[in-house]
């Protein structure tokens, strides 16, 4: 196989949510130009079967794996391809030098602040050995993205020439907003993810006093890992546990959705957040900096809740008129725009 664009995607440290939704944008985006690199997980191989201009390398990766060693694979892989002009690693340390451009993406950024977040010990543990690894090695890394100026704001005076907001995009809501008045809601609220800092149970507070107030019979749709939800949240008649969904079946229940709620304590992105706001009737979400930051110029009031101690931001769909979105194209755009910039600096240098 011929692959145009010696560009290597390491997305093997996630295969849902945002890294899924980024995995199949610049999979289906680099697909249309003649082909790129990825690594990831085997459990993602029906995107390998959509975009097959593509290459794709499969790596097993266990929690464990990757505390221990999370880039024993890079070698054999390199050695297949040959030089390139980028490497792209989503959420995962840049132990070395690889390509011409070396880019790391920030994907989660409770390991750059694990401190004051309500998560499990292991999480916190494995959060700061990761946190650890990443800051040693950012002298690797050409490039430092993240979804938020709020997560950008993490990194040193000394990385300012190499940061770079990425955010995600949004291609499936701007579709959706545009019709959504013709989608007939149904009596529910959502949450997305069940994870310690989502705060299930504040979610939960919320979506009682909206039952309490407004709507007698409205239940409580969860979608995440069950495991996760408490005990008290899970037992009671008007929730409903879907599990893990695909991206696609989350924003079904979103678009059908008349409240979207999100209580929680940390994001990297408003992603989430701008999916659920721009497909629900209402939504009430955390007041953190990546909310904010999507919120510019859009409507909202700031509003206290029983047993919550932070203040929620609630926000009306038909007060909305403008999308603080892009569409992945302009997203992938901009960032080899970058790349193309750091090319022309190294043939500098040269010359």
């Amino acid at each position: 196989m011929i692959v145009k664009n010696k560009f290597l995607f390491n997305f093997s440290a996630s295969h849902i949510g945002g890294g899924y939704k980024r995995l199949f944008a610049y999979s289906k985006i680099f697909n249309s130009r003649g082909g790129a690199y990825f690594i990831i997980r085997p459990n993602c191989k029906k995107i390998a079967l959509l975009f097959n201009k593509n290459k794709y390398f499969y790596v097993e990766k266990s929690n464990i794996k990757r505390l221990l060693n999370d880039s024993y694979y890079l070698k054999a892989i390199l050695d297949s391809i040959g030089c390139l002009n980028l490497y792209y690693a989503y959420g995962i340390p840049i132990y070395s030098k690889i390509a011409k451009v070396n880019w790391f993406h920030v994907s989660n950024v409770l390991p750059l602040s694990p401190h004051g977040i309500p998560i499990s010990l292991f999480h916190y543990v494995k959060m700061q050995v990761l946190g650890f690894r990443i800051r040693h090695n950012l002298i690797n890394a050409d490039v430092i993205s993240a979804e938020s100026l709020f997560s950008l704001g993490f990194f040193g005076s000394q990385y300012k020439n190499n940061l770079f907001l990425s955010v995600n995009g949004s291609d499936n809501e701007i579709f959706l907003f545009k019709k959504k008045n013709l989608q007939k809601k149904d009596n529910i609220a959502v949450v997305v993810g069940t994870y310690d800092y989502k705060a299930i149970s504040e979610s939960f507070y919320v979506f009682k006093m909206l039952k309490k107030s407004y709507s007698p019979e409205l239940k409580l749709v969860i979608i995440g890992d069950s495991k996760k939800i408490p005990k008290i949240v899970i037992s009671d008649k008007d929730v409903i546990i879907k599990g893990i969904l695909s991206h696609e079946s989350t924003i079904n229940y979103l678009n059908k959705a008349k409240y979207y709620i999100s209580t929680t304590y940390i994001e990297n992105s408003y992603n989430a957040a701008s999916e659920g706001v721009f497909l629900s009737n209402e939504s009430y979400i955390s007041d953190i900096a990546p909310h904010r930051e999507f919120l510019l110029n859009i409507p909202f009031r700031k509003i206290y809740i029983k047993n919550i101690s932070r203040s929620i931001l609630h926000i009306r769909n038909r007060d909305i008129s403008n999308l603080n979105m892009k569409l992945w194209e302009n997203v992938v755009n901009e960032m080899l725009g970058r790349v193309k910039k750091n090319l022309i600096s190294l043939e500098k240098l040269k010359t």
